[in-house]
């Protein structure tokens, strides 16, 4: 069974264009990240819940439904967040020009086998 850890190195594995992913859930609880530093993972996990929290209420203002994917495009990159239950979400960064849609499924996907192997009490921490 695979650990969180395992997912996201998977992850980077599958989509070339993904540079860093950081799995967590609530306001910033992280269960996993590829980053090599406290300060890096923080900061990811920061940016990445501050874009949640603000598409969350743009969405609710507008009387749209709560999101469940999203991608900011920068000059440097991209971040793509992906929401799942349990207030469990999962960001990932890019460079360059990705494919959107690749990496959002690559990041739907993983973050649902999260979730399937976490619901069946199957995954290790």
């Amino acid at each position: 069974m695979p650990t969180p850890k395992e997912t996201l190195d998977e992850l980077l594995e599958m989509s070339s264009s993904i540079r860093n992913a950081v799995l967590a859930r609530g306001e910033g609880e992280v269960l996993a990240s590829t980053l090599h530093s406290p300060e890096a993972e923080k900061s990811m996990t920061s940016a990445a819940r501050d874009l949640i929290t603000s598409a969350a209420t743009a969405a609710e203002e507008m009387g749209k439904p709560r999101l469940t994917q999203m991608f900011i495009e920068t000059r440097s990159g991209c971040m793509f967040v992906a929401m799942g239950e349990n207030d469990t979400w999962l960001a990932a960064v890019t460079s360059g020009d990705p494919t959107v849609g690749l990496v959002l499924y690559d990041i739907n996907t993983a973050l649902k086998t999260v979730l399937e192997l976490e619901a069946a009490g199957e995954y290790s921490k």
